[in-house]
This record gives structure tokens, sequence and C-alpha cells, in this order.
């Protein structure tokens, strides 16, 4: 028996997804666990037409260290704004805009959700061939 091509391409089209999903739950459990805010610049905003909008951001941390940092966690920016950011203690670049949500709502719901969803047409691919098949078999 040969699975499909689509049944492996959205298989691994899931488990991308879902690995996606499982680091932007754990960035958002370490900020919400060790994170700290400090004030930071905007020096860039990056505008996408293929992607989300982000901002290149400097600050200190609380220990002295200064960090440049990107992000696409942020409700407004401007050049050379002052925006309050939370950041990781042990990994100062994890960063997002203070103001914007420590929820997991959204990439459980977003990734996880297109994950499932992508997990049920192969298995219902996979299911229709095996169907097919079976009626094959039993005509000949």
């Amino acid at each position: 028996m040969t699975i499909n091509r689509r049944v492996i391409a959205a298989s691994v089209a899931a488990l991308v997804f879902l690995v996606v999903g499982l680091v932007q739950v754990a960035d958002l459990y370490w900020l919400r666990h060790r994170g700290e805010v400090v004030t930071a610049t905007v020096g860039e905003v990056q505008h996408s037409r293929r992607s989300t909008d982000k901002i290149k951001v400097t600050y200190v941390t609380r220990d002295g260290q200064a960090v440049v940092a990107k992000t696409a966690n942020y409700h407004d920016a401007e050049p050379g704004q002052k925006l309050d950011v939370r950041y990781d203690r042990k990994k100062p670049t994890r960063m997002q805009a203070a103001d914007w949500p420590l929820a997991y709502t959204r990439p459980v719901l977003l990734y996880g959700g297109v994950g499932a969803f992508l997990i049920l047409l192969s298995l219902l691919d996979l299911r229709l061939n095996l169907l097919g098949r079976a009626r094959g078999a039993a005509t000949r």
C-alpha cells in the first residue's frame, strides 16, 4: 500500500504548523514567567506585503545588557517612539510589546487549529483512498 502525496504533504504541513504553534506557546510561557518590562526605542518599522509588519527595537535589560530585537507583536509604533517591551530574563531577544497580550489563545487557535484541520484532511483523504482501493479490488 502506498500513501498518496497529498496525505504526506498535508501531514508534513500539519506537523510544521503544530511545531510553530508549540514554539509560540513556549515563548509566551517564558515571557509570562520570566518577563521583565523596560522601555525600548523603536528603530525601524519593516512593512511587508507577504507577512506581518515587524519593528526593530533597542533596549537595555535590567542587568545592563544592550539588546536589539525584532517583533511582530505590537499594536502601533513609529521610528524613534518609546515603547514598553517585555523580554525574557534568560533570553533577552525573546520579547514583545508590553501591551501585547500574553494569552495562549491566538497561537493555539491559529497554529493548532490549522494543524488539526490538515490532519483531519489527510485522514479523510487516506480513508477515501483506502475505500476506493477496496471497491476496486471488490469489482475485480
